[in-house]
């Protein structure tokens, strides 16, 4: 399941232990980190972004300007951190399908205080207690959310295809040898930057569609749950159809 988790800490220095820990929770295959940020609120309420894509241990992006890391974070990621740095105006908020992200951004502005650090990231995990564990043991505070439905335009077939095979992938890597590790990580990899470009690219459609009908409401959230749910049911029929003819 994907889920939008922030991960709070009382300084930077533990929030930066906490990040190299939450990199090698996905590397030995409990989680997939698809996108993260690590940032911190300074004494005047600002919120400095320290590091970017904490899952490759490099990334760091002191001085970048906030409109090209938010240009660089496709997915659900960057928009919260937009809303957290006011970056995003305009047609942001006047869609529905950013309401929820920005009442989340507004959770996570509010539950830090001046001098605070926190990682911000979508992951995908089968089991919550690995990041349960994980912030009991690095001293964080753990809240989560899902990614869906912070920001609903990601709803996309082909995403949810890369991300299942991500999840298969990712199974592997706890019996795989070390040459196997190497060519499921690279996999993986591959899988992930076609997952960004496709993210960006409905991004980007959202974007346009949002300008051309001026405000108009294009899909209600019931509506997006009604669809999504008919769509789980469909796949679900699939699967049971495809178990049936294994079974025969």
């Amino acid at each position: 399941m994907t889920n939008l988790i922030i991960i709070s800490y009382l300084n930077e220095i533990q929030a930066r232990e906490g990040a190299k820990r939450l990199a090698e929770i996905e590397s030995i295959g409990d989680i997939t980190i698809y996108e993260s940020v690590l940032f911190k609120k300074d004494e005047r309420d600002n919120i400095i972004i320290l590091q970017e894509d904490i899952s490759s241990g490099t990334g760091t992006i002191a001085g970048m300007a906030i409109g090209g890391l938010i240009g660089a974070l496709a997915g659900p990621v960057g928009l919260v951190v937009g809303l957290l740095l006011g970056t995003l105006t305009g047609i942001a908020y006047e869609s529905d399908s950013y309401s929820f992200s920005e009442d989340f951004a507004k959770r996570i502005a509010a539950g830090l205080l001046p001098g605070m650090a926190a990682i911000i990231a979508e992951v995908d995990e089968e089991d919550h207690v690995f990041l349960d564990t994980y912030a009991k043991e690095t001293h964080g505070t753990l809240i989560r959310t899902d990614a869906d439905a912070v920001y609903e335009v990601f709803d996309d077939r082909q995403v949810e295809a890369w991300d299942a095979q991500i999840a298969s992938d990712r199974s592997r890597l706890k019996t795989a040898t070390a040459s196997e590790r190497d060519a499921i990580w690279k996999n993986i990899g591959i899988l992930k930057e076609k997952r960004r470009l496709r993210l960006a690219e409905l991004k980007t459609d959202a974007e346009k569609a949002a300008k051309d009908t001026k405000g108009d409401v294009i899909e209600t959230r019931a509506e997006f749950l009604q669809n999504r749910i008919a769509r789980y049911k469909e796949r679900i029929t699939k699967l049971e159809n495809e178990l049936k003819r294994i079974r025969q």
